[in-house]
């Protein structure tokens, strides 16, 4: 975002650009994502010294994942995708930070929404097995090459697929999941999707696991 300022701001100063409404968009548009780029590093580098607060209570994260993904259908229509969203009836019980885990969902609705093709679909499974609750983001193609997957949650890992090459953010969304997944005592893992694409596994204690 630097560089690009800084080339518009040359073009403006040399008279190559007139100052209008495009150019002040444009200029805006990448003030917003400098600046979300240092708000994230700034959240990472407090992560990593322990000093990152989390407000955690009693939640339903069948309830949260709703609120977190109200307008996500329209979202997804809107770049030609279809949402698949499976919920269980029953009460999906954690310890959390409804703050944060509204992050990470958005964050991987974010992720989807950047790279899946036009005509393609996200999938999102909620379940309980084992005592852990069990959250399934897939998406269709492009998919991610093996050689990648394990490198996806470092900070600005840029790989060489077609999700990564032409649409890429900052590289730190998922760096921000993972490491609030391991805030709750849970894990955040990828793997390749059956749908094509990427699957992004989150694992959640239970609530009452948290007192045994």
């Amino acid at each position: 975002p630097l560089s690009v300022l800084r080339g518009e701001l040359e073009a403006l100063e040399d008279g190559v650009r007139t100052l209008d409404g495009n150019s002040l968009r444009s200029l805006q548009q990448e003030v917003d994502q400098l600046t979300k780029l240092v708000a994230d590093l700034y959240e990472l580098s407090l992560a990593d010294v322990g000093a990152l607060t989390y407000r955690k209570q009693s939640l339903d994260l069948v309830e949260l994942l709703q609120q977190a993904l109200a307008g996500a259908a329209e979202r997804c229509q809107a770049h030609g995708l279809t949402l698949e969203l499976r919920l269980p009836l029953q009460a999906m019980p954690v310890l959390g930070d409804p703050g944060r885990l509204r992050q990470l969902f958005g964050n991987l609705l974010e992720n989807s929404l950047r790279y899946t093709q036009s005509g393609g679909l996200v999938r999102i499974d909620l379940r309980e097995e084992a005592g852990r609750i069990c959250l399934d983001w897939q998406d269709s193609a492009p998919g991610v090459r093996d050689v990648d997957l394990s490198q996806l949650f470092e900070r600005f890992f840029r790989g060489d697929s077609s999700r990564c090459r032409a649409k890429g953010g900052s590289g730190l969304g998922l760096a921000i999941c993972r490491s609030i997944a391991q805030a709750h005592d849970g894990s955040l893992d990828a793997r390749a999707s059956p749908l094509g694409g990427l699957g992004l596994y989150l694992r959640l204690p239970r609530e009452d696991a948290h007192a045994q």
